[in-house]
């Protein structure tokens, strides 16, 4: 089957029309990010990543309210993976699709979640709550475990650069990172540069202001 016929397998079992499915198979493959060339190429033709988003785009055709995503980015390697992550936010947020994703790995949660269930072995449930709450109010030693003991690092990540009051930006020659950048990523770049202060820039590339290895720390 092409990735065209695999995208609309679900509206074709439904009773779509060929020419509604060809319409919507372009679509999908548009908002995945794949050229419509695509549309007549076979899996094997593809690599990991895109039959990661040709799989992402048939679950998407019918139009579910509700999706099952069970570990959609496991077998690729870490670039990708991370680049299929981002991916998948940024049409979260276009699409505002509730979605049950399946993962062994904490920082794939933490990263993609609102909420996390973290489950014992058995399946009972250990702790549901917001990735931050999980990470500085674990309820029990399983979880704290679980979610490991950098987890004040993994909290850093789930705040930005522009959440933070800024100094005024009066230094030059500071390393600079755009407003979205993960106060994690931030404390990251200032370790590896040997750096105490970076200055944070907005869309348009302007200087906001500076912040500090101390704030990054508090």
């Amino acid at each position: 089957m092409t990735v065209e016929a695999n995208i609309g397998t679900v509206p074709k079992l439904l009773g779509r029309p060929r020419s509604w499915i060809k319409e919507r198979s372009a679509e999908l493959l548009d908002l995945v990010g794949l050229d419509p060339s695509y549309a007549k190429r076979f899996p094997a033709q593809l690599s990991g990543g895109e039959r990661q988003r040709v799989g992402l785009a048939r679950a998407l055709a019918a139009n579910p309210t509700l999706m099952l995503m069970d570990e959609p980015f496991g077998a690729i390697d870490p670039i990708v993976r991370s680049r299929l992550q981002d991916e998948f936010l940024r049409l979260q947020r276009e699409l505002r699709k509730t979605v049950v994703f399946v993962t062994h790995d904490i920082d794939e949660a933490i990263k993609v979640g609102d909420r996390i269930a973290i489950l014992r072995e058995g399946g009972r449930l250990a702790q549901y709550d917001t990735p931050m709450q999980i990470l500085e109010h674990p309820v029990d030693d399983f979880v704290a475990d679980f979610v490991g003991r950098d987890r004040a690092l993994k909290a850093l990540a789930l705040k930005t650069l522009g959440d933070l009051p800024l100094a005024p930006a009066t230094e030059d020659g500071l390393p600079r990172l755009p407003a979205d950048t993960s106060l994690r990523d931030a404390l990251a770049l200032l370790i590896a540069e040997r750096r105490d202060a970076l200055v944070v820039v907005g869309a348009d590339g302007a200087p906001l202001g500076v912040v500090r290895r101390e704030d990054l720390l508090k």
